[in-house]
């Protein structure tokens, strides 16, 4: 500090040259563009010219079409897999969609039939699910269609009879370029779980409106409908099958009990390479995760990026509020998990949390997206100072990997919580994440089923985001907190 300006400015710029960027710019120092230049400080701050602005993703070049058709009885989480996959591979990037036969049933005006419409004695209403249902598949394959690279189409029905399958084969074996198809047979015999199936159920299209005493039992007299002409997969069937058709495989994957027990056959490729541990992971117990935003540090409140600085005063206060309300609001019984970073700030939060006993887990996978070279940059600085930066990262907030070593995208961010998704997926017990917003953005990505393109621009509020199971995925609920603030991040677009 007792160094004076006078004295600065008798150094030669080559002597600034050696220096960061956004070191200079923390000092407050600034040159006119005649004094360094372009080279110099190109070098300076680390960053090339040449680089590779963006990161790629290997779901858009790797070839991999599949078909995935359910397979099971009524609320044997079949629904529920489904959406879990297509959450889990938009969050991979690949294209992924849903084709639901209830759906399509209920768009053609028969979401109020009774259990008698399920009965395989009723000729008439069998006849029209068939249809429907087939018509569901056309709809999967004309989308699927187009694809080049990786893609995957959902047929969600219950698929419950050898016949059903056999037309679902033929349609995909007659398909060129052809597809892979895999039959997800979801088998449940956990009452505790079925209890809570049967309950959820009273939740969707079909009951809304209706008593649930009426409308349980209603169910029920259509999962014995079901029942009674259900034809489980076996191997004789995929043998029968592949030869029946030139160059097919039958393919097969069985989970019991959503996960307790797998059983594969032929389900190789790309894109199982990632489901496989996502569906040995995901399970059908009620729980909640809750992500809550880290607060302002030091360096948010002096206005630099990145580091690893402790509370400032208004983060102490923010956390001390948000760990209040967040004991306030947990269930009676065991205290859920706090999962974290390996920062300091992150580390204060959890110790205002774990007044209450609790299972700590410090993951460094959860720390901050890396802004590399640019760590310690002044917020604002960016566009003024890396304008070909500023540009590229506006162009694909997504892509878009900051420069110099550790630098990292939010695709890269995505891609190391890969394992953390998996985990808090196989996870029965409730779980508080605390991050900061990058991370909040990829993981509210990932439990909405947002667009990876979107992850960079999802606003994220101060304080508490509660993400529960419900009978389709997760439903998001939000509790602001006012008090105190937030990282300097949180604000920027």
């Amino acid at each position: 500090q007792a160094f004076h300006l006078q004295a600065a400015c008798e150094f030669s710029t080559s002597c600034f040259a050696s220096v960061p960027a956004m070191a200079l710019l923390r000092f407050g120092l600034t040159f006119q563009a005649s004094e360094v230049s372009e080279e110099k400080a190109e070098a300076s701050s680390g960053i090339s010219e040449s680089r590779d602005f963006y990161a790629s993703n290997p779901m858009h070049v790797i070839g991999d079409r599949l078909v995935i058709a359910m397979v099971g009885l009524p609320a044997r989480g079949k629904s529920y897999m489904s959406k879990a996959i297509i959450r889990h591979l938009a969050f991979l990037g690949c294209p992924a969609q849903l084709f639901n036969a209830g759906n399509k049933r209920r768009k053609y005006g028969l979401a109020s039939a009774d259990s008698n419409f399920f009965d395989a004695d009723n000729k008439d209403s069998k006849l029209i699910r068939e249809q429907i249902a087939m018509e569901t598949l056309d709809e999967l394959l004309a989308w699927l269609r187009p694809a080049k690279a990786c893609a995957c189409g959902i047929f969600d029905a219950t698929n419950t009879t050898v016949t059903r399958r056999k037309e679902v084969i033929a349609r995909c074996a007659a398909e060129s370029p052809p597809v892979k198809l895999i039959f997800l047979e979801s088998i449940c015999n956990d009452k505790s779980i079925l209890k809570n199936n049967y309950e959820m159920k009273m939740g969707n299209e079909d009951y809304k409106g209706s008593d649930v005493a009426e409308g349980l039992e209603d169910f029920m007299a259509r999962v014995r409908a079901y029942e009674k002409v259900y034809e489980p997969i076996t191997d004789e069937e995929a043998a029968l099958a592949t030869n029946a058709h030139d160059n097919f495989k039958f393919r097969y994957l069985q989970t019991t009990n959503a996960g307790e027990k797998i059983v594969t056959f032929g389900c190789s490729g790309y894109v199982m390479s990632h489901l496989l541990p996502l569906l040995h992971a995901i399970h059908l117990r009620p729980r909640k995760v809750t992500i809550v935003l880290a607060g302002e540090s030091a360096n948010d409140r002096d206005g630099f990026r990145g580091g690893d600085s402790c509370l400032s005063e208004a983060g102490l206060r923010y956390s001390r509020v948000v760990s209040d309300l967040m004991k306030k609001r947990e269930a009676s019984g065991q205290a859920a998990q706090v999962w974290t970073g390996t920062l300091r700030r992150y580390s204060q939060l959890t110790d205002m949390l774990c007044d209450t006993p609790r299972l700590v887990l410090k993951l460094k996978v959860l720390d901050e997206l890396c802004f590399g070279s640019l760590e310690g940059l002044a917020c604002g600085y960016m566009k003024q100072s890396f304008p070909d930066e500023h540009a590229k990262r506006k162009a694909d907030k997504f892509s878009y990997r900051y420069p110099g070593a550790g630098g990292e995208s939010y695709m890269d961010l995505m891609m190391r919580l890969q394992p953390c998704v998996q985990q808090l997926e196989r996870t029965t017990n409730d779980v508080i994440v605390v991050c900061d917003v990058a991370v909040a953005r990829v993981l509210l990505g990932y439990y909405q089923g947002t667009p990876i393109q979107d992850i960079p621009n999802i606003k994220v509020s101060p304080g508490i985001i509660e993400l529960t199971r419900s009978h389709s995925g997760f439903h998001v609920s939000t509790l602001s907190v006012n008090d105190g603030d937030v990282s300097l991040l949180a604000k920027e677009s």
